[in-house]
């Protein structure tokens, strides 16, 4: 949490005449630091102080605290000094360690402190999450060097062998071109060792929903928040939603994420190679439904869930019994591997809603490893940029989309083979990702076809270059067209 020490050295009936705290801009003028960031890149850093009625010359100090890999802190005081009324210091990052910037202002009448952690840009680091009775949390974390008001966040949940670390370097690359802070949260096998604490959130005080309910600050889903609005507050980040992507047992704790924290500010959720899930269902019981007399979920719950924007995502050849995977009655039921049990998990959701937003996106020819399937979810993640559910990547040998002509005319027609016999929802995007056009097809022994004169949309289609999507519950196609007048 930020620190902030302000002391006022003036009598208290002048602070009381001085500052009218129902004004907000007298407000702004508090004497002291004024208030900015208290987590940056590493870098300059100007600081400014409001002075005190008493003025006199602004003296300025910086302590600087490091934390190393293994918890060491080490403090060394007054490395930096300045006066005047701003400050302008070089706030560099000692690698391998957290670093933590104490900068220390004073005049005659007030002193403040601000506390500021500094990161270096581009690269894997990361802070400590720290929550009242829970163990500390490690963040691994990428903050880009675009870092602004305006940059999203996503969060990165490890599997069971908690490799938070190589979490965030498969998202890095990824994260500096398109303006993303990452955090990896680390659920070490000391504090959360079971499947109970963190792939199933540390709900029940027992494995498999044993034992009783935990307190909801005790949840690690509750942790995923506070680390989200922790890393929010202390960039300066405006955006109030945040995607989330989870691997293995990652992708078990993102999915039951959904359904316990029902109004998290989740864009896009992504269920990746999870071995086993809990399913829509109130007649099976907890973990594998959600029947448990502990439970609170109506139908009207798990409706909601599956109209939550949730991707499950699995490796077409993640179909391997190993080790890692539970083989139980119980979750054999579900299916006898990977790929078979996210079947059952989408069939769950379609037979509860069958409107659901939920998307099932199959990633050709990789098993259950979780890089792949990392940047096989980045452009699903980018996806749900535009107003639109959150785009498959392009499988080949699936169904087919066709223009006629293109360049396209008034005249022509949309049309598509090898579908299935769901309605294909059918959207014509411009290259500002806005939409222009959209149509439902009805499909007829796997085909569709579409006047393009009979598209509707919020405004004309002009000349120019398009993008078309196809999509059903299962899958996706889409391709750029040239329309001309």
């Amino acid at each position: 949490m930020r620190f902030r020490e302000r002391t006022w050295l003036a009598p208290a009936i002048f602070l009381i005449a001085a500052l009218n705290v129902a004004d907000v801009a007298n407000a702004a003028l508090i004497p002291g630091i004024v208030d900015g960031p208290d987590m940056r890149l590493s870098g300059t850093q100007t600081f400014v102080f409001n002075p005190s009625s008493l003025g006199g010359t602004v003296s300025w100090s910086v302590d600087r605290e490091t934390i190393s890999d293994v918890g060491t802190h080490t403090r060394t005081n007054a490395i930096l000094s300045a006066t005047g009324s701003s400050a302008t210091f070089s706030l560099s990052a000692v690698s391998g360690s957290e670093t933590i910037y104490y900068v220390n202002a004073s005049d005659r009448g007030a002193q403040d402190q601000q506390t500021v952690q500094v990161f270096t840009a581009n690269t894997r680091t990361w802070f400590t999450y720290h929550s009242a009775g829970n163990p500390d949390v490690r963040v691994f974390t990428v903050v880009p060097s675009t870092l602004s008001s305006r940059t999203r966040v996503l969060l990165a949940m490890h599997g069971n062998t908690r490799t938070a670390s190589d979490y965030a370097d498969y998202w890095r690359s990824w994260a500096t071109q398109h303006d993303y802070l990452v955090l990896c949260p680390y659920y070490d096998a000391v504090n959360w060792p079971s499947v109970g604490q963190y792939q199933m959130g540390n709900v029940f005080s027992g494995d498999d929903c044993g034992g009783v309910l935990n307190p909801r600050e005790r949840w690690t889903f509750t942790i995923d928040l506070g680390i989200h609005q922790r890393a929010r507050d202390g960039f300066g980040i405006a955006d109030p939603q945040f995607d989330m992507w989870g691997f293995s047992g990652g992708g078990q704790h993102v999915h039951r994420f959904m359904l316990y924290e029902p109004t998290a500010p989740v864009r896009t959720a992504v269920a990746a190679g999870s071995g086993w899930y809990t399913a829509p269902d109130l007649n099976i019981d907890c973990p594998y439904g959600v029947r448990d007399p502990l439970l609170w979920f109506t139908k009207t719950d798990l409706t909601a869930w599956t109209n939550r924007n949730m991707v499950i995502m699995v490796g077409t050849a993640d179909t391997v019994r190993d080790d890692e995977l539970r083989i139980t009655a119980r979750a054999d039921a579900q299916g006898l591997n990977r790929y078979q049990r996210a079947g059952y998990m989408m069939s769950k959701g379609r037979t509860l809603n069958p409107l659901t937003r939920w998307r099932r996106v199959d990633v050709p020819d990789v098993g259950h490893s979780a890089k792949p399937m990392a940047q096989a979810a980045q452009s699903v993640i980018l996806g749900s940029l535009v107003d639109t559910p959150a785009p498959a990547p392009l499988l080949t040998g699936g169904p087919l989309l066709q223009m006629r002509p293109n360049p396209l005319m008034a005249n022509g027609w949309l049309s598509g083979e090898g579908w299935g016999r769901e309605a294909v929802k059918v959207e014509v995007f411009d290259l500002l990702g806005r939409r222009v056009a959209e149509q439902t097809a009805m499909v007829s022994q796997g085909k569709w076809q579409l006047p393009w004169s009979g598209l509707s949309g919020p405004r004309s289609i002009a000349s120019g270059v398009y993008l078309v999507r196809a999509r059903d519950h299962d899958r996706q196609v889409q391709q750029k067209i040239l329309v001309t007048r």
